[in-house]
């Protein structure tokens, strides 16, 4: 009996021996399991991919572009007339600076230029985010200086004949060509876009599956993703990839810190070149301070990756403030709000939030990161006495109540500035990249749960306090991955109220989508050639609709003509004197400006007070007042010529939002009495005089008040 019990005794040992080195070697296979997961493709693989994703989309741009308007076979008028509103605005300045007897001429112009907004004179470089023209238009000097001396041809040229009645024209192609030099700029930078979703997706997955899955989902949703393709020189052309690059430099910061100088001037570079190219630009890197810095707050990341990025993206704002100037808008900013209230936080007010009892102190913490960040912007607005962006509150105040003024109906009766509509939602879920986003939203979900779970067992097994316990909580959970979320609410949230905005929205679903690959939040799925074939499936129900809106878009064949708006230019051009002063529509100010180098009192740069009050004065034209009004307003503005462009008179993209409807709405007093706009467009009322008009566009001179009467003529007998 004795002997049974010690060989049962053994037996026992034996098998608990087995037990614990069965459990060893699943723990050690799961360890290298998990480095597996985390580990990221290599730099090399990475790299290679995102420029051929980057090459592709150039020349996916390119040619969409060039289908829509076949702008290779266009004179240089009609080229620049294709640039209306903002776009031929930012073009002029690039046109005066390729123009100019040598580029710092050209660049003195830029900085004391009393055309834009006569008779002021203003830095437009401070006023304005031009330096990707700067840019482009010293390397355009030094392109065109490098092929003279090598005798290089850089530029072709042919006569087109135009048919309806319209005379040829002279068309020219070739980087030597200084619209085709600006487009290869817009379309390197939507490559770069390209190669930078690339990247973060492939980091953020940790497979180079996700890069490709990121690609996939935006090129099928490139429609809802961005309009670079049919606007090249507005802002968010040349700014969208460093928003994009910044995102991904500070999801590796937040996942992986060192404290090493590189990382906050790497941030600082990509935060400088993104708030040079954008003037919206400071609002999402506010959100980008925000979102790290809650981050920090429950804990998700250390005071380590907060410092860097605090750090990176002030030295980023300091350059910019100088480099534009003292920009008045950047400097009263949201986000140099941001940084001083995150700051003054961090400093004094975190030492004494954190003597409170948990989770109290957390919610303290995150209550005040709002409450300083505000109340720094609004005391720097105050000091120095900013109003640029009101109206950027005023439009979010329009939003959710009755409130509306002239200058909130200007945007919201704009279809960019609306809420965004059901169809691009719609869109987005025939793609299934809104069902695909969502499944990851549950996997993720799932997953940290599992890690909460996992942390406090832990927790409870080593009795920590509760301090520990709430820093440890989120032990393994990717902080990267929180970031990518917090984000797409933040654009989320933007998109909802500004339809214009999902071009951060769908980016960052396409971004988010590249968690379909990512290994550690799929482990029910336990070989990897079953997860691969799943994705192949998925991307397969993507493709009934991506393929679709691909052929659609490459499908748009046009060929742009304006012989109106040509008509209207050439007459300036011929018919007033270099001095002649024009008000009126915003867009067609622009073009004006741009192809005929008339000085003008308004244009489409909406963001300055001076120059919405401005406006406003101008579209006294198209209110009820009477004409001599209207006379007195614009001869007191030093103006020579109104333009009246005839949809301006009519127009009413829906009820409330004509412009005689916005006046109303202004001047309520006055809707008894009938426009002005139709009849100066159709007859020539006193004191104005008609001096052009065609099917849509009437000009009219503003004469001086005093005339000045001829001597009389004494013939000799």
């Amino acid at each position: 009996m004795m002997a049974a019990k010690h060989r049962r005794s053994g037996d026992e040992e034996r098998l608990t021996k087995h037990k614990k080195t069965a459990s060893h070697r699943d723990n050690t296979t799961s360890k290298h399991t998990k480095q597996e997961e985390d580990r990221p493709p290599s730099v090399t693989a990475i790299l290679v991919c995102a420029i051929c994703a980057g090459v592709i989309h150039s020349v996916h741009v390119a040619t969409m572009f060039e289908n829509d308007r076949h702008f290779s076979h266009l004179s240089n008028l009609e080229r620049e007339m294709t640039f209306r509103t903002e776009m031929g605005l930012y073009y002029s300045y690039y046109k005066t600076l390729v123009e100019a007897d040598s580029f710092l001429l050209g660049l003195n112009r830029l900085m004391h230029d009393n055309l834009t907004e006569f008779p002021d004179t203003i830095n437009t470089l401070q006023r304005f985010n031009l330096y990707p023209e700067v840019v482009l238009g010293g390397t355009y000097r030094v392109f065109q200086a490098v092929n003279e001396w090598l005798g290089l041809e850089t530029r072709w040229c042919w006569q087109v004949s135009r048919g309806g009645g319209l005379s040829p024209v002279v068309s020219c192609e070739g980087l030597g060509d200084p619209a085709y030099w600006y487009l290869a700029g817009v379309w390197v930078s939507a490559g770069l876009t390209a190669a930078f979703l690339f990247a973060q997706g492939a980091l953020l997955s940790r497979d180079l599956l996700g890069g490709f899955l990121t690609m996939i989902c935006f090129f099928f949703n490139h429609g809802e993703a961005t309009r670079v393709q049919w606007t090249p020189p507005l802002r968010e052309s040349f700014s969208f990839p460093w928003s994009v690059a910044l995102n991904l430099a500070v999801m590796q910061v937040v996942r992986g810190p060192r404290a090493v100088w590189t990382r906050p001037l790497a941030l600082g570079t990509l935060t400088l070149a993104y708030l040079l190219c954008w003037q919206f630009a400071q609002f999402t890197v506010v959100a980008v301070v925000g979102a790290v810095y809650a981050m920090y707050a429950i804990g998700v990341t250390g005071p380590l990756p907060m410092l860097l990025v605090l750090l990176g993206v002030a030295y980023g704002f300091l350059n910019t403030v100088v480099l534009q100037f003292g920009n008045a808008l950047l400097v009263s900013s949201p986000l140099a709000g941001c940084l001083l209230g995150v700051l003054l936080l961090y400093l004094f007010m975190e030492p004494i939030i954190q003597h409170l009892p948990f989770p109290t102190n957390k919610g303290v913490q995150l209550s005040f990161l709002f409450i300083s960040c505000a109340a720094c912007k609004l005391e720097l607005a105050r000091v120095f006495g900013v109003e640029d962006d009101a109206h950027i509150f005023n439009i979010l105040r329009s939003k959710f109540t009755n409130y509306s003024d002239f200058h909130t109906l200007i945007y919201t009766c704009s279809a960019e500035f609306d809420f965004l509509p059901q169809e691009s939602v719609y869109k987005l879920n025939e793609t299934l990249l809104v069902p695909s986003v969502a499944l990851v939203g549950g996997a993720v979900a799932f997953h940290t749960l599992s890690c909460f779970k996992a942390n406090f067992i832990q927790r409870s097994e080593e009795r920590g306090d509760a301090d520990t316990a709430a820093t440890s909580i989120w032990s393994g959970v990717d902080p990267g991955v929180v970031f990518n979320i917090i984000m797409l609410a933040v654009y989320g949230v933007m998109a909802s109220l500004i339809m214009r905005l999902k071009l951060f929205l769908t980016p960052q679903l396409c971004v988010m989508a590249s968690l379909l690959a990512a290994r550690k939040y799929w482990r029910i799925i336990e070989r990897r050639e079953i997860h691969v074939a799943i994705l192949a499936v998925l991307v397969s129900g993507m493709c009934v609709r991506g393929f679709r809106n691909i052929s659609e878009q490459r499908g748009i064949v046009g060929e742009y003509s304006n012989p109106e708006l040509e008509e209207l230019i050439d007459w300036v051009r011929t018919e007033t004197g270099d001095e002649s002063v024009f008000a009126g529509p915003m867009s067609t100010m622009a073009n004006l400006l741009l192809s005929t180098r008339r000085p003008i009192v308004n244009h489409p740069h909406y963001e300055h007070s001076g120059l919405r009050e401005r406006t406003k004065r101008v579209y006294s034209v198209f209110s009820r007042r009477s004409a001599e009004s209207v006379y007195e307003t614009l001869l007191a503005m030093k103006v020579n010529y109104v333009v009246l462009e005839e949809s301006w008179c009519v127009r009413r993209s829906r009820a409330g939002c004509g412009m005689v409807d916005i006046w109303d709405a202004e001047e309520p007093h006055n809707r008894h009495k009938p426009a002005l706009c139709p009849r100066l467009f159709h007859r020539s009322p006193a004191p104005f005089d008609r001096v052009f008009a065609n099917n849509v566009f009437v000009v009219l001179q503003v004469p001086s008040r005093y005339v000045e009467i001829p001597p009389p003529r004494y013939h000799s007998a």
